[in-house]
């Protein structure tokens, strides 16, 4: 199956649910949700690394950092 979905609670009660995506070609999509928290997805493709982190309060982003890089061997 190309989706899997894990759910993690800590020893504090607090719960996140991370949904991964493999797109194939060594290529995957990661979403993980911690409510009134964040929301960090990261796209891998290949030699490629995208990261966008939005914090959370409630259903109000409180904005989003966009982290993009490329793994280069030399």
């Amino acid at each position: 199956d190309n989706n899997s979905i894990a759910p993690t609670i800590n020893n504090s009660g607090d719960i996140s649910v991370a949904w991964e995506r493999t797109l194939g070609d060594d290529s995957s999509l990661t979403a993980t949700l911690k409510p009134n928290d964040s929301l960090d997805v990261e796209w891998n493709d290949g030699d490629w690394t995208a990261n966008v982190n939005c914090g959370l309060d409630g259903v109000n982003v409180d904005g989003a950092n966009v982290h993009i890089k490329r793994d280069i061997a030399f």
